[in-house]
């Protein structure tokens, strides 16, 4: 008796063995898993930040190619001013208020405004059954549906059919 209850002893402990090495096993997987996906999140936070670094500085080349020409602009609307106020002096200070005003200038002055209107829902577009319904509804013929709506003459036979049911 006393062999058999050592026998189930040594099954149990050798069973219990090799669910401790399973749940091991399982437990290494995860925290590989883990670190598989905290590598994934950081490469994908760099290239965002990567994004957004080589989007700050476009939109810094396009703020300074935009303040050239608006000074490119400004220098030629005060050669024209000269050339007109050498010829007719009270044309100068309509010329000097338009050459004031410089989107640049006033930046901090702008805050964002959000535009509030109402907005009527536009009706949903219908759907390719019910578009092949309408159209044969209004007496054309499945091939004219099918070129009317770019798609096959079976498909539009079982749409209808379905339709139908």
């Amino acid at each position: 008796m006393t062999a058999f209850l050592l026998t189930i002893s040594f099954v149990l402990h050798a069973l219990s063995l090799f669910i401790i090495i399973l749940l091991y096993l399982q437990l290494a997987k995860i925290k590989e898993v883990e670190k598989r996906q905290a590598q994934i999140i950081e490469e994908m936070e760099q290239t965002v930040s990567a994004y957004f670094i080589e989007w700050k500085e476009e939109n810094e080349r396009f703020l300074q190619a935009l303040s050239k020409t608006l000074h490119h602009r400004s220098s030629v609307k005060n050669e024209a001013k000269v050339e007109k106020s050498a010829t007719t002096p009270n044309a100068a200070p309509l010329e000097q208020k338009e050459s004031e005003w410089s989107p640049l200038a006033h930046v901090d002055e702008m805050k964002d405004t959000v535009e509030i209107r109402t907005i009527r829902p536009k009706p949903a577009p219908l759907s390719l059954a019910e578009q092949a319904a309408q159209l044969y509804k209004e007496g054309k013929t499945i091939e004219e549906i099918a070129k009317t709506l770019k798609k096959g003459k079976t498909e539009i036979e079982l749409l209808l059919k379905f339709r139908q049911m």
